[in-house]
């Protein structure tokens, strides 16, 4: 029942955690013992190890890799070392604040696309639905400086990286399709690899075209042209990036890492957004806050448009972020392998070899730690009364040497998209809840439907 990815198997989540208040044993089937820790002090051990004493559990990565290559997310030893090194600067805050301006235009189309569809009388709409095509919209334009309108008409990229996440999650939910060479006799394994196809050639030839402008023009030229139009973005940090001994990353290394890019911030960020919505539709009061603190800080200003240096004048609206990350956390687990054994704060010890879920929802649930765990309450992120609990309490983007390269430009992507749809829109329930999904991250049954209404006052 664990192992179900449905409401039910995160209810027995949930009720294991006041059960067996640190860490439990549960199996995969008949083979795949498996340790699952929903307590701080116990994933301590693991957060903080270095990346080459608990690898990444490669049972489900290892069905991403004809996908993403050996990029961050699926890399190991000196090599994963060597690619964090050199892509930290793409993150710095430098290039992220160049993204603010996509953010608020991918969200202007969005709520574009919503105005004409209530004028229509369709305010019921799925947010998943609308808010991935909105990140993959920006993604593409801060990978790839590419812009293929995806979210007013079809692209066949945008169409292939979608099928690719189903495709992948479908897979690890059918343990008997878990064998490559079965996989790829069945019509899902041959969708697999001509989709992968698909997005490889794509960003094979941004690659190329943009090595061939580096070459023809020189580093210094390049980068000039570029900071002066700014439209620096990921693949061009990539290919100007070098090592301490002036190597720089190959080709098959760049497109690894952008493909890990595409996939691992549109859904994760889409997740986030479309519960935190969810949940200020469930609270119409931190709902009205929240507007209220976006008016103030836009008020009196045409085009209604957030800037890096503002987002930190939204403290009220980043406590319900923070809540709704805690209460519905986008990842809801990270497997990981023991490569030597394990010591835990009561001396217990996980043996070699053995896998481990870090289960994020778990600990963001478990009542030793958040007392009534399953009430949404900002306030328990308010600056100006902080709590005393373990910095591993809250880890929506993992802890670490490990921990998520992309976070800060994942929370302002969320920040930008949620304060301009609270300046236009009023977001209220649907009359039926929706049932938790956890898959590669955490969905709604059937989609995470929700109710708009557009505002006067919040145009584009």
């Amino acid at each position: 029942d664990l192992a179900k990815s449905n409401e039910e198997g995160l209810q027995l989540i949930e009720d294991m955690g006041r059960l067996f208040c640190d860490v439990y044993l549960w199996w995969l089937g008949p083979f795949y013992p498996i340790l699952r820790l929903v307590h701080p002090n116990f994933v301590a051990p693991l957060l903080q190890a270095p990346a080459t004493i608990i690898p990444k559990d490669m049972l489900f990565y290892s069905f991403l890799k004809p996908w993403l290559g050996v990029g961050l997310l699926l890399s190991a030893g000196e090599k994963w070392s060597h690619q964090r090194r050199l892509l930290t600067p793409a993150f710095h805050f430098d290039i992220l604040k160049s993204y603010v301006k996509i953010f608020n235009r991918s969200a202007d189309i969005m709520h574009a696309k919503w105005q004409r569809l209530a004028s229509e009388g369709h305010t019921r709409l799925d947010m998943f639905e609308h808010i991935s095509l909105m990140t993959l919209d920006s993604l593409q334009k801060c990978v790839f400086s590419f812009d293929s309108n995806c979210q007013e008409k079809p692209s066949e990229y945008i169409a292939a990286i979608s099928e690719l996440s189903a495709l992948v999650t479908k897979r690890n939910e059918q343990i008997f399709l878990h064998k490559d060479f079965l996989y790829y006799l069945t019509p899902e394994g041959r969708r697999f690899r001509k989709a992968c196809r698909l997005v490889h050639d794509f960003t094979d030839a941004v690659i190329q075209e943009r090595r061939c402008t580096l070459i023809s023009q020189g580093s210094q030229d390049f980068l000039r042209a570029k900071a002066k139009a700014k439209t620096l973005d990921f693949i061009d940090v990539l290919l100007l990036a070098k090592d301490e001994d002036g190597k720089g990353l190959s080709d098959e290394d760049i497109r690894a890492e952008a493909d890990t890019f595409m996939f691992a911030g549109h859904d994760t960020t889409a997740s986030g957004l479309s519960w935190v919505l969810y949940n200020l539709a469930k609270h119409p009061e931190y709902q009205e806050r929240c507007r209220q603190e976006v008016q103030e800080l836009l008020r009196d200003r045409e085009p209604k448009e957030i800037e890096w240096d503002e987002l930190a004048q939204l403290p009220f609206l980043t406590m319900c972020i923070k809540e709704s990350l805690r209460l519905h956390p986008p990842v809801p687990g990270i497997s990981h392998c023991c490569a030597q054994d394990v010591v835990l704060p009561d001396g217990r010890v996980i043996p070699k070899g053995n896998i481990c879920v870090i289960s994020i929802f778990g600990i963001h649930h478990n009542p030793s730690v958040w007392p009534d765990p399953e009430v949404y309450n900002p306030f328990r992120f308010d600056p100006e009364s902080p709590q005393k609990r373990s910095p591993l309490a809250f880890i929506p983007f993992s802890a670490g040497p490990r921990n998520c390269i992309g976070q800060t430009f994942a929370m302002t992507e969320m920040k930008v998209v949620l304060a301009l749809t609270l300046l236009r829109f009023r977001v209220l329930p649907d009359e039926e809840e929706p049932r938790r999904k956890p898959e590669i991250v955490l969905r709604a049954e059937g989609g995470l439907w929700l109710r708009v209404e557009p505002l006067r006052g919040g145009q584009q």
